[in-house]
């Protein structure tokens, strides 16, 4: 980054909360303000899917269907004032009635037997749950197949369930004999809510075979796959995730590609992620979160992914993917993975052990009338985060602004370090534009303490003598404080730019070194350090951050989530995330923001930085939407980049 005179800005932006289509970019030379409107998108049609598209208002015909479920095969299992949940034992299939609506939600799609399926396509469709296994051959090959539990091409059933009743729901033994694989699904219903869990203690492996014994590993386990699958029959859409919130109606446009996206980005920790990428990485899936709508303002459920989050997919199946003339969304759940050991010739690829340690659970919340939409579906959501009303106003929108401290450059012996802006020269630019009548701020100072920010002193409590010393950023912060205003100083507790010397950092899973390439000025790498050392290494520095009188901070790489290695124990990305929670829950008394969080951090930030507009526009989308902005209105303040 160049220095502009004595001042510079990296970037300023405005925005809150609210879906923006505009921003405003200022920069500042020798006291001399430029203002510039950027237009985002010049030209578009308003029925593209940049857009949020009319509501279609028609109604489905709604029946109760409770008497025809019994001479169908299913069974009433469990019920209360709110749901009644049907099961059907050939298919492990579900129906649940919400008595709210009056709509009966089945977990396969209702017609399947009038599309004329091959036995093995309708075995799929119709099945409610299915698993992939690892299977190793004789020559130390890997591979893998997706097993379903009914099949409809043999005699007997892949899978075979005891049932046990308990209170508000029931207990599923489910038992994949062929494959010497077994696991107990839990249901329980409580209020609006259906939770469905698989126990990760419940899990057995078991060899099968006599002549040629077998081992089967579990890979994968996916639950109600075609749970309240349509398509363009009726009116209704999904909602998924996807950047600031996307829709994909139901129409009758045939598409070839899928939404296919592993919750909170790939997990660098494995060469293998589990999933083919089937879309251009951009940006990753924040929230644990889908939702399905039938009819205008009739009948919804919101699916939250409860456990097993480290690992989990989402995939949203739209219209004749794969030549299925259905819409479907769900989550996958992956019980291990495989990971490569790097030897001196070439690599070996190695299957994890064990599963996860962590459950697979999901819960369904049941929306009617006019929660019955993507809105109510964040609405039903934010209850679930436990999010806190933030201080701010919609009548005083702060103006964004990013400055950066120190930087540094090649020199003949080592590093040459650049003031950029100094404590002084960041208060003058804010005296600058408070002369131009902008009279609120949210700051972020990048580069602020000594030693500048990409090196080990990213978290240095010490301010730098390059930028002024202690008694100017003191000036600057307690003028700050004084007008009301809002500054974050960045810090990167998760990164160290040194391996081991008394730094905590982790490996991967294959023992290999954790790296990460830290963009500056000079390109350098960094190495992840232990996440339960996050408290400490903030909280360790909490009188020198006093005196000078500094308690918010942006965290970078905070959303970054991943399975590691440290003393040869290895922690799995869900329990890692359980670690970061656990850390967060330890700093209540500083203000904390990042870029991009994940659905974990969200209750403990003030600001949201570097929030989407939009969602990708992937062709099978039909709408953006500002879930996001609707969720965090009013609680997290967010920021367009």
């Amino acid at each position: 980054m160049a220095r502009i005179g004595k001042k510079i800005i990296g970037l300023l932006m405005t925005s809150l909360i609210v879906f923006a289509l505009y921003g405003i970019s200022l920069r500042v030379h020798a006291g001399i303000l430029y203002t510039g409107s950027v237009t985002l998108l010049d030209e578009a049609s308003t029925t593209s899917n940049f857009f949020t598209q009319v509501e279609d208002k028609t109604q489905i015909v709604i029946e109760d269907k409770r008497s025809g479920l019994i001479t169908s095969g299913y069974q009433l299992v469990c019920e209360n004032d709110s749901i009644s949940v049907y099961f059907k034992t050939k298919t492990f299939g579900l129906a649940v009635y919400d008595k709210a609506s009056g709509y009966t939600w089945f977990s396969t799609y209702e017609n399947v037997e009038d599309l004329k399926f091959t036995a093995q396509l309708q075995a799929k469709v119709e099945s409610g749950i299915s698993f992939e296994y690892y299977l190793v051959n004789a020559k130390g090959e890997i591979g893998s197949a997706e097993i379903f539990y009914s099949q409809k091409d043999k005699k007997t059933t892949a899978g075979a369930t005891e049932i046990t009743k308990v209170e508000n729901g029931c207990d599923f033994n489910v038992k994949f004999n062929s494959y010497g694989i077994s696991f107990k699904v839990e249901l329980r219903i409580d209020g609006t809510k259906l939770n469905i869990k698989v126990p990760y203690e419940s899990i057995e492996e078991v060899t099968v075979g006599e002549l040629n014994p077998k081992d089967y590993k579990l890979r994968s386990i996916t639950l109600f796959p075609y749970f309240g699958s349509e398509n363009y029959e009726i009116n209704g859409y999904s909602f998924i995730p996807d950047g600031s919130g996307a829709l994909i109606r139901y129409t009758d446009n045939v598409s070839s590609t899928a939404y296919i996206k592993k919750l909170y980005g790939n997990d660098y920790s494995f060469t293998d992620y589990s999933s083919v990428e089937h879309i251009k990485e951009n940006g990753d899936l924040a929230l644990p979160i889908y939702g399905v709508n039938h009819g205008y303002n009739q009948a919804s459920f919101l699916c939250e992914a409860t456990g097993g989050y480290g690992s989990m997919e989402l995939i949203s199946y739209p219209y004749m993917y794969s030549n299925i003339p259905i819409n479907t969304t769900f989550f996958k759940y992956y019980s291990r993975d495989t990971f490569d050991v790097k030897m001196t010739s070439n690599n070996m690829t190695l299957l994890n052990e064990e599963v996860y340690p962590s459950d697979f659970a999901l819960s369904y919340s049941f929306l009617s009338g006019n929660e019955a939409n993507y809105i109510g579906m964040a609405n039903c959501y934010r209850e679930s985060l436990g999010l806190k009303e933030a201080n701010s106003s919609l009548n005083n929108i702060p103006l964004r602004l990013e400055l950066l401290g120190i930087d540094y450059k090649p020199g003949l012996f080592g590093k040459n370090y650049v003031t950029m802006t100094s404590y002084q020269e960041a208060l003058e630019i804010i005296n600058d534009l408070e002369s131009s009548n902008v009279n609120n701020f949210n700051i972020t100072y990048l580069g602020w303490n000594r030693g500048g920010y990409f090196t080990k002193s990213a978290t240095n409590a010490k301010t730098a003598l390059l930028l002024g010393g202690w008694s100017k950023l003191k000036k600057l912060s307690g003028y700050i404080d004084d007008k009301g205003y809002y500054i974050d100083y960045t810090i990167n507790p998760y990164i160290s730019s040194t391996i081991g010397t008394g730094n905590k950092t982790v490996k991967k899973i294959g023992l290999s070194p954790f790296e990460v390439t830290l963009k500056s000025s000079i390109e350098q790498v960094g190495y992840y350090i232990l996440p339960t050392e996050l408290s400490k290494i903030i909280s360790g520095k909490d009188k020198k951050y006093s005196k000078i009188n500094i308690s918010n901070f942006k965290i970078d790489n905070l959303n970054v989530a991943y399975s590691y290695r440290y003393k040869s124990n290895p922690t799995y990305r869900t329990q890692m995330i359980d670690q970061v929670i656990s850390e967060l829950d330890k700093l209540n008394k500083y203000n904390l923001s990042t870029e991009k969080p994940n659905a974990y951090l969200l209750k403990y930030l003030t600001n949201y930085y570097d929030a989407y507009y939009e969602s990708n526009k992937f062709i099978y989308e039909t709408d953006s939407i500002p879930f996001m902005s609707i969720l965090l209105s009013g609680y997290v303040n967010q920021f367009i980049p």
